[in-house]
């Protein structure tokens, strides 16, 4: 096994493994697993900590300790058309927001009130202030580590990379979804039985890594997907969590705006692919000249 495979299968096994260690940590000291530390600005638990900086530990220490050759953690701020890039992470969220909302409202699935609660503006900067310094985490860990280990690996496809990071990223969820977070808070983000949920979790994380990753790959850095992440939280968090937008039977399964949604699956899942495909191909190597043929001789 080549050094950059033996790196992201301890990656992943460490960012799957993180949270339930978490969890059993969260047992052993008798505290109480089911919280609302998932919709709140709270630090949450013990457990939840060692779910998030356990997978930052694992990368920086694969990353410094086991060189494998696959490029920087994507931390810079310097890439060509910043502006470009960071206004399409901004208005992304947005507008996939309108269509799926919207096609609700048409299809008489979805009820949208903006009284009620707390005044939605105040919510969403409330909620954005907790995702930029939260969202940097989650980035670095999968698309900074992840993404660029995954690239190096030689998979077939433009795809099957960021693929394979949104696998392990809906796995990092699970403790989150089926742990803690109780069942009245999960009622808030979905109608579904849990297994019905988990399936498309999977599927909308899945494909939603596309853009992400694709963001990453482009600009070869994390920012643009901190921008995105923060502002799809701080978009769908007010408006299920204060009530905002209410679902007529399952709809939530076909118009809420989350990743677990279809139509918000379907959304990022062409936009991913047109990204993918319109990511310029790699120069070919310059066929040797006589020149440095000569100058290339011992």
């Amino acid at each position: 096994m080549t050094r950059v495979r033996l790196n992201f299968v301890l990656f992943a096994a460490a960012v799957v493994g993180a949270g339930w260690l978490g969890v059993a940590a969260d047992r052993a000291s008798g505290t109480p697993l089911t919280n609302e530390a998932a919709f709140s600005d709270s630090g949450g638990t013990t457990g939840m900590l060692l779910f998030i900086l356990g997978p930052v530990v694992t990368a920086l220490v694969l990353y410094f300790a086991s060189r494998d050759g696959a490029g920087g953690l994507g931390l810079t701020l310097r890439f060509p058309h910043r502006a470009r890039w960071f206004g399409a992470a901004t208005a992304l969220y947005p507008v996939v927001t309108v269509v799926t909302v919207g096609a609700g409202l048409a299809a008489g699935g979805v009820t949208l009130s903006l009284t009620g609660g707390d005044p939605l503006l105040a919510a969403f900067l409330t909620v954005l202030a907790v995702q930029v310094v939260k969202n940097p985490i989650e980035e670095f860990i999968f698309r900074g580590y992840g993404t660029r280990t995954a690239m190096a690996l030689g998979l077939p496809g433009r795809v099957t990379p960021h693929l394979l990071v949104g696998v392990v990223w809906a796995a990092w969820h699970l403790p989150l979804y089926l742990v803690w977070t109780s069942d009245a808070d999960m009622r808030l983000v979905t109608s579904l039985s849990m297994p019905l949920f988990v399936a498309l979790m999977f599927a909308g994380l899945t494909a939603a890594s596309l853009v992400y990753g694709e963001l990453r790959v482009r600009t070869g850095s994390i920012w643009p997907g901190v921008v995105l992440h923060s502002m799809t939280n701080a978009i769908a968090t007010p408006l299920l969590v204060d009530g905002h937008l209410k679902f007529t039977g399952h709809a939530d399964a076909w118009f809420s705006p989350v990743a677990s949604s279809i139509v918000v699956t379907v959304l990022f899942a062409a936009l991913g692919l047109l990204f993918v495909a319109r990511r310029p191909a790699p120069p070919a190597p310059s066929e040797p000249t006589p020149a440095t043929l000569a100058t290339a001789r011992p």
